[in-house]
């Protein structure tokens, strides 16, 4: 609820705040304390969103899956942030903003409060340090919802946890920690669509190729429609991880404590409702055209991947813009996932198209709308981001399939999945 009035009232104030953007000079700036405040309440209230993005995902899986799975997708969520709690404590966020300038490995060591000298600061660092821990949650998130309904618990709990305090680390500190591609290449990416929604989908697709297919998924070779037991579920589980999504973007910005910086927020929620709702409805009319009728998953899934789209570079967009990047990810994930099922890659949670491709094409695009953006910055960032996370991904499933398996048992009923849902 809260968050829902905050995201409200961004939304209300944006027209007025515009419209006073030129008299800010007339306007008294904020004191020290209060910008330490209100950018320390942004990270906080970032992460908290964070924590909602989390559950909404995890209602939507719930949704998407069998009655009889709900408990093991719960399981796996809490489980995961919990392990990345801990990870993220003891390396994680050193190995990400340890990194010196133009580096490619940050340094490991446990992440301690450093708030001696709150002004120099800015922020609290224990408000900075939980918003970016639940940020290496959420990408566990979009693992589990990729293999869900066949992997074990244990094994996907040893993935978190080597995901959270190496291979997520290293990728981001890439970008966001001053790294060898920020620096050199000036890879931009402000709301995450490669340094978390690439590496996670790279990473997902590492492990469906390991993990293999759910039981009867391609039962005489071709992909079965899917079957599911609370659409509606998914539906309210969708709608709050748009809310947890746009209020992510928010504290990655870094600042609510100037007219300029709530105008800037304003304006990237407005492109970022465009660009869901034309991700939205280009799933729609797609589904419409092709299969004869609209599909309930991939209009879900084209809201979260037309966000997705516009992250890289949410301010940065004419609202027209806004609505076009984000109805590409709408096609995206409609046209997408036959491709994959034709080769047998079970993704029960699409993630692979929505953050992987979606992310892809998200960070490329960048430079059509913001430009100080370099092209070929982008592409190389990118492709090395999800190269990485894909091969530390898959090095990590296949010693565990090896060693002490993957999958869980079989269970009575066939697992069913795919893009026509609904």
């Amino acid at each position: 609820m809260i968050t829902a009035l905050v995201t409200g009232s961004f939304m209300v104030l944006a027209p007025s705040l515009a419209v006073a953007q030129g008299v800010t000079s007339d306007m008294d700036p904020a004191s020290d304390v209060t910008r330490y405040l209100l950018d320390s309440g942004l990270l906080i209230l970032g992460g908290l969103a964070g924590l909602l993005l989390i559950a909404g995902f995890a209602l939507r899986d719930i949704g998407l899956s069998r009655t009889l799975n709900a408990p093991a997708v719960c399981l796996r969520t809490i489980g995961a942030l919990a392990l990345t709690v801990f990870a993220f404590w003891l390396s994680g966020y050193q190995l990400l903003f340890g990194i010196e300038t133009n580096g490619v490995l940050g340094e490991f060591g446990i992440w301690h409060p450093r708030d001696e000298d709150p002004a120099a600061l800015g922020y609290s660092s224990g408000a900075f340090w939980f918003f970016h821990m639940i940020l290496a949650a959420f990408g566990t998130m979009i693992v589990s919802s990729a293999v869900s309904e066949r992997v074990r618990l244990w094994p996907f709990l040893f993935f978190a946890f080597i995901w959270s305090i190496l291979i997520y680390p290293i990728a981001a500190s890439w970008a966001w920690g001053g790294g060898y591609f920020a620096s050199e290449w000036s890879f931009h990416d402000i709301g995450g669509a490669g340094v978390i929604h690439v590496s996670a989908g790279a990473a997902a697709l590492a492990a469906v190729m390991v993990v293999g297919p759910r039981n009867g998924r391609y039962a005489q070779g071709q992909g079965r429609p899917a079957v599911s037991t609370a659409l509606p579920l998914s539906a309210f589980g969708v709608m709050l991880a748009i809310v947890g999504m746009m209020l992510v973007i928010a504290g990655l910005s870094g600042s609510f404590a100037s007219v300029e910086a709530a105008i800037s927020l304003g304006k990237m929620l407005s492109n970022a409702m465009l660009a869901m709702a034309g991700g939205s409805l280009a799933a729609m009319v797609l589904t419409q055209t092709v299969y004869k009728r609209t599909g309930l998953v991939s209009a879900m899934t084209g809201a979260i991947a037309g966000i997705v789209s516009i992250s890289a570079e949410p301010f940065g967009p004419a609202l027209w813009q806004a609505a076009m990047i984000g109805a590409v990810g709408g096609v995206i994930i409609t046209v997408t996932p036959p491709f994959f099922d034709r080769y047998r890659i079970d993704d029960a949670g699409l993630s692979i198209p929505t953050h992987l491709l979606c992310g892809l094409w998200g960070v490329v695009i960048a430079f059509w709308v913001n430009e100080d953006v370099w092209l070929i910055g982008q592409a190389l960032g990118v492709v090395a981001i999800a190269a990485f996370s894909f091969s530390m991904s898959l090095l990590i499933w296949v010693a565990v399939k090896y060693t002490i398996g993957v999958r869980s048992a079989p269970l009575d009923e066939p697992g069913l999945g795919g893009p026509t849902n609904g």
